[in-house]
């Protein structure tokens, strides 16, 4: 349940990290079941297409070996081999994709300090270094800041102060933040805080949020 701070006829509300958690991990899901539903959707209806265009190739085949016709067999045979060698690209360029990004997931998820720093924290991953996979070896490149490899990505994040601020056991806040200072301005009252702000505060500093409680339950 929400701590509830009465002030001035106003009712102010601040969720439990978890109580976050919790409620962001339900939307992500059913995000993500819409979106699978929708793939499963749009790849059903691509495999129809494909096996109605190949139905009609062989037609066509056919009449032309009846027909003695080379050129369209030629013609048909090159049709088969480039979509064939489009699907190949797609799927290495799909299996690159998963594999990247679930090796992504398991470093932030791993090193972050939760929650919309985890976001940030992969986008500031993802802007500063680029990934590859290698097919042959199963394994995955890394190219940034004299990194190349996953284990020295790791290392990079956790060592050189760049990501502290997102880094699980940092007491930053990031933007600029110093630590115990929590997410409102120096001298901020929490009923003038948007609810973003005290969200942050009690989640970062929970000492810092009950001091502002008591102080303005006796104000």
């Amino acid at each position: 349940m929400p701590i509830q701070v009465e002030h001035e006829g106003k009712t102010i509300n601040a969720y439990t990290e978890q109580e976050l958690q919790d409620a962001v991990d339900k939307e992500v899901k059913g995000l993500k079941v819409t979106n699978q539903n929708l793939k499963e959707e749009k790849e059903a209806l691509q495999e129809k297409q494909r096996e109605a265009a190949e139905k009609a190739r062989q037609a066509e085949e056919e009449k032309a070996k009846a027909d003695g016709d080379i050129e369209k067999l030629n013609r048909l045979m090159d049709e088969r081999r480039a979509e064939d060698a489009e699907r190949f690209n797609k799927l290495q360029s799909q299996i690159k994709r998963e594999k990247v990004t679930n090796a992504l997931s398991d470093i932030v998820t791993s090193l972050g300090a939760g929650g919309a720093k985890n976001e940030d924290l992969r986008d500031l991953i993802k802007s500063r270094y680029e990934f590859d996979y290698d097919h042959e070896t199963g394994q995955i490149n890394v190219a940034g800041d004299g990194v190349d490899s996953l284990e020295g990505l790791q290392k990079q994040i956790k060592d050189s102060g760049r990501y502290d601020a997102y880094l699980a056991g940092s007491a930053a806040s990031g933007g600029g933040a110093t630590g115990g200072n929590g997410a409102g301005a120096p001298g901020k009252k929490l009923s003038e805080m948007g609810d973003a702000e005290r969200v942050q505060l009690y989640r970062e500093d929970p000492a810092a949020f009950q001091q502002l409680v008591q102080s303005e339950k006796g104000s």
